[in-house]
Order: C-alpha cells, then sequence, then structure tokens
C-alpha cells in the first residue's frame, strides 16, 4: 500500500460512510432487527472496498476503527467485544484481499464464514469467561452468528457492484 494523498482520502471517505452508517441507528428510531442487516451490510461493503480500491491496510483501519465507535455508541455491551470484533473483522479483510482474484462464490463462502466463526467463537469464549449469562449473552451470540454470513456477503456483492462500476 503507497500512503498518497488519493489513498488516505479514499480510505477516509469509506471510514466515514462506515461511521455514518452506524450512527444511523442512534438519529432515527430503526428496529434493531432492520438496523443489524441494513446498517451490518453498508459497513461490510466499506470494509471490502478499502480493501480492494485502497489495500489491505485501509481495510484495517476501518475494521478497527468500526467497533470501537460501536462501544462509544452502546452497540457493544462490553469493552472486551471491540477486540472480538476487529479480530473478525480483520480475518474478513485479510480473506477478501487473499481471495480477490478467485471466484466471487470462494470469496464470499470463505470470508463471511471466517469473520462469522471469530466472531461467534471469540464471544461465546469471553461470555464464558467473564461468566455473562442472560439476555444480553444470548443478543451478542445471535448478532454474532448466522446474520454476520448475510451483512458480509451483502457487503461483497455490493462492493463488487460498486468497483465493476467504477473500473468500468
Amino acid at each position: 500500500m503507497i500512503f498518497d494523498v488519493r489513498t488516505i482520502t479514499g480510505t477516509a471517505m469509506l471510514l466515514a460512510i462506515a461511521l455514518i452508517a452506524q450512527s444511523l441507528r442512534i438519529l432515527f428510531p430503526i428496529p434493531p432487527q432492520v438496523s443489524m442487516f441494513v446498517i451490518g451490510t453498508v459497513v461490510s461493503a466499506t470494509y471490502v472496498l478499502a480493501t480492494w480500491r485502497y489495500g489491505w491496510q485501509a481495510g484495517m483501519v476501518i475494521a478497527w476503527i468500526t467497533p470501537v465507535i460501536a462501544y462509544m455508541q452502546g452497540m457493544l455491551p462490553i469493552l472486551p467485544l471491540v477486540l472480538v470484533t476487529g479480530l473478525g473483522t480483520s480475518v474478513y479483510v485479510i480473506l477478501v484481499h487473499w481471495l480477490k482474484d478467485r471466484p466471487i462464490w470462494l470469496i464470499i463462502g470463505a470470508a463471511s464464514t471466517g469473520k462469522m466463526a471469530v466472531l461467534y467463537g471469540g464471544a461465546l469464549a469471553l461470555l464464558h469467561v467473564w461468566n455473562i449469562t442472560g439476555p444480553k449473552a444470548m443478543a451478542v451470540l445471535l448478532a454474532f452468528s448466522w446474520p454476520q454470513l448475510i451483512t458480509s456477503s451483502l457487503g461483497i456483492i455490493i462492493a463488487l457492484g460498486i468497483m465493476r462500476r467504477i473500473d468500468g
């Protein structure tokens, strides 16, 4: 990755889109089920676009800033979930980067499953170690499970469509 003005500006713009999308749930009364899928898809698309357009480092910048902001907004109920989320998203970014020239079904399958596995496994381990149970634990595990497959897959599909449009 070359740290030129175009790369820094493009990464900053995609980060801004991700953070604005995350803030929609605070600004508008969006039902949690809808916001999880809509916002999750938009944010996932920004990771992929940053990675494909500006390099894996750009994807990592967004991957580690967005969970911090999500925690500050109250969307992650405990601070260590920032680490779990950052790790899961890092796996997503790395796999999307490595598999960029592979068939789209492979990119979607590997990156989405890898992200979900790290998120769910990390959350499960964290909740077990901290002995957190009940509705809060169930909500975290649900959010870090199968919805991740959907939002991650749709994020890749949207990013692919945008990249095709940009590249002509």
